[in-house]
């Protein structure tokens, strides 16, 4: 169940595709099936959009930063804008946190430019996601290497947002981020904690979140904010839509 919100909107997304050495591949799958999810949810008035922009899959920082390129963006955003998408989001997590919070405010504010549109990115949205919980403080794990990860860290120090423990499970690209057993490495993270309530954040739009999240709050007692779930979260928020989904997370089931 969910509040009702406008009708016949779409909703663009700029899809990272991985190319180079005889590659060619969506990044991370899952954000192609943000329509079947909508639809799943129950919101069948929005509707998808794509476009891409160039990635090479990689994790390390040199390689996350030349994805996050905003001249990588603007292509997309543009086609976008004049596909007549009402929104525009940017879902994938590294490259629109690897900066810093300026400039993933910057790089946003680019697309938007570009597009003619209001816009988002998966980064920007798990932190909404972190102010609507009302939280100063989260746990994190990262799919990411060390250095990534860290620059994970230092995006929500600049958002005033404090880390209480963290683990990076160093995966070099999306690949392997796609294959963890991400249940079982919240578990494990989480059980080797001492007793607390606050979020539990998984930046990585590589790992389908999706459809496991409920279970995972469910095993842990708290909330997680997930680069998929937040992002389709928030791009729902800005289109005007009240989420009411169950076993779907904390997010999507209205806060």
């Amino acid at each position: 169940m969910h509040g009702a919100g406008p009708a016949e909107q779409r909703l663009g997304l700029i899809i990272p595709k991985v190319v180079g050495e005889g590659v060619a591949r969506v990044e991370d799958p899952e954000t192609r099936h943000y329509e079947h999810w909508m639809r799943y949810f129950g919101f069948p008035g929005v509707r998808t959009v794509e476009a891409f922009s160039e990635a090479d899959g990689r994790h390390s920082v040199e390689s996350v930063l030349d994805t996050g390129r905003e001249d990588k963006l603007v292509a997309a955003a543009r086609e976008l804008g004049e596909a007549g998408c009402d929104l525009i989001a940017w879902p994938c997590t590294c490259a629109s946190f690897i900066g810093g919070l300026e400039w993933s405010r910057a790089q946003a504010a680019a697309i938007a430019r570009a597009a003619g549109r209001p816009a988002t990115s998966t980064s920007l949205a798990m932190l909404e996601a972190v102010r609507v919980l009302g939280a100063e403080t989260v746990d994190v794990v990262s799919a990411y290497p060390a250095p990534t990860t860290h620059r994970f860290l230092r995006f929500l120090d600049d958002a005033g947002v404090g880390v209480a423990a963290m683990v990076s499970l160093d995966c070099d690209d999306e690949l392997a981020s796609s294959e963890l057993d991400i249940q079982g490495e919240v578990l494990r993270f989480h059980r080797a904690l001492s007793a607390r309530s606050h979020p539990l954040l998984i930046p990585d739009t590589a790992i389908s979140s999706l459809p496991v999240i409920g279970e995972i709050e469910a095993s842990i007692g708290r909330p997680v904010v997930a680069g998929n779930p937040a992002t389709l979260w928030h791009s729902l928020l800005l289109l005007g839509h009240d989420c009411r989904v169950e076993d779907c997370g904390v997010l999507l089931g209205g806060i």
